[in-house]
């Protein structure tokens, strides 16, 4: 998902005034830095070392643009800080919505709860008091000041480090208080505190667990993707692979996760590649209604012959082409517009123990789709490069007989299509209407002859 673009301001806010309290940490500095400038920076690019952790990538809120010397008002609609809440005066009538417009100098002027919990000599303390002193559900603006507070907070500590007990003692506090925050709670800030809690963490499955029953429905990538690493760092590879699914589904790319150094330990791992490369199967153009003329001839003249020689016949019925499209994206294939053009006449089929896929069979671990799973990682494992990017199309009878598709032409010794496996015979196949002509023609010499 990429970063909204961010309208840089030109004015440069008014330095706070000298504190007389004690030094604040490194950290802590940090924050107060990062909540007293106009506009977040960029995180830093994550390092090597293990005890050097970049926070990820954290998308950008567009901002209203402030000119530097101009007294012109301007409409505060959004915080000139992330972490700054929405201010509106409704009791204004400087616009026609009621709202008060603010000169650059009074936006820049005006202090922002979030630099004075950070400004504390224990933030993490002043965020307690401030959310203690919640009468029931948090306004919008109390919900973003304590999000913003605890993002920013997090913020150093992700960069510099994983773990500690300054993360536990403010992810606890979040989690404490975490229905107090109404709707705010699938919103940006929330989400930026969730990303940099995941950064943070360390090896905390505890917590990372709890942290994942916050993630909103339709959470962005970036969220998604600090969410896999917090598994990969703690070991936790059941839920790693889940978190991946997600991430590349919302938008992730393969490659982002095996570049990145969390993920360094899982790089020879079988069951990561798998989903990896599934998520780099090529696209095929949807382009159905040109191919159901011939695949519907060639299941008639099958299903002629069978019932002449009275074989029974299984078929389903049909599945719209939105539902095909959905499996598809379930379980990361592209199937061929032909074998598309099938399901939308019969959702998979049994015929002279020939067992055809059909839409569920790719969404699901039905016995037919494991069937296939097995054989594809035994063939696999007997040194057939190339068969676990093939999808299974249907079993011919036999464990290791099966018509698949070869998106990528490894099996078939050039392009994508069709390919019939005979134990280890590969015979090539022109398309499915061939693939069931054939069928139906050693159906009628072997039933013929009987």
């Amino acid at each position: 998902m990429a970063p909204k673009k961010q309208t840089k301001s030109r004015a440069k806010p008014k330095k706070a005034k000298a504190a007389t309290k004690k030094p604040a940490t490194k950290k802590v500095a940090k924050a107060r830095s990062a909540a007293k400038k106009a506009a977040p920076k960029k995180a830093a690019a994550k390092k090597a070392a293990p005890k050097k952790r970049a926070a990820k990538k954290a998308p950008r809120k567009p901002r209203i643009a402030v000119a530097a010397e101009s007294s012109a008002p301007i409409e505060v609609i959004e915080p000139i800080s992330d972490a700054v809440p929405n201010v509106v005066f409704p009791e204004s009538s400087n616009d026609s919505t009621g709202r008060r417009l603010l000169t650059a100098r009074d936006r820049m002027t005006r202090s922002s709860p979030v630099v004075e919990i950070l400004d504390d000599p224990h933030p993490i303390g002043a965020l307690r008091r401030f959310l203690d002193s919640l009468k029931g559900v948090a306004t919008p603006q109390q919900a973003q000041i304590a999000l913003g507070s605890a993002q920013l907070m997090l913020l150093p500590i992700a960069h510099d480090h994983r773990g500690g007990s300054e993360v536990k003692e403010l992810v606890d506090l979040m989690l404490q208080h975490w229905s107090d925050f109404g709707e705010r709670r699938r919103g940006f800030h929330a989400q930026e505190f969730l990303r940099n809690a995941f950064a943070a963490i360390g090896i905390d499955r505890d917590r990372i667990a709890r942290l994942e029953q916050l993630v909103p429905p339709g959470a962005s990538a970036e969220l998604l993707f600090n969410l896999a690493c917090a598994h990969a760092v703690a070991r936790d590879k059941v839920a790693m692979m889940r978190a991946v699914e997600r991430a590349i589904e919302a938008g992730v790319s393969p490659s982002q996760f095996r570049r990145d150094p969390d993920f360094a330990v899982y790089a020879r791992d079988p069951d990561l590649a798998h989903v990896l490369s599934r998520a780099e199967m090529p696209l095929i153009p949807v382009d159905v209604e040109p191919q159901v003329g011939a695949v519907r001839a060639a299941l008639d003249m099958l299903f002629s012959t069978l019932k002449e020689f009275g074989e029974p016949i299984e078929v389903h019925p049909p599945v719209r082409l939105d539902a095909i499209l959905d499996a598809e994206r379930a379980a990361r294939i592209s199937l061929p517009n032909d074998y598309r053009a099938l399901l939308t006449i019969t959702n998979g089929l049994h015929v002279w123990e020939h067992t055809f896929f059909g839409a569920g069979d790719y969404r699901e671990p039905t016995p037919l789709a494991v069937r296939a799973r097995q054989y594809q990682q035994m063939s696999a494992s007997s040194g057939a490069p190339g068969i676990e990017d093939c999808i299974p199309i249907a079993n011919c009878g036999q464990p290791t007989d099966w018509i698949l598709y070869d998106p990528r032409g490894h099996l078939r010794g050039g392009e994508p299509g069709y390919v019939l496996m005979l134990d280890a015979d590969e015979v090539p196949l022109p398309d499915l209407a061939t693939a069931l002509t054939r069928i139906e023609y050693l159906a009628r010499e072997t039933l013929g002859t009987n």
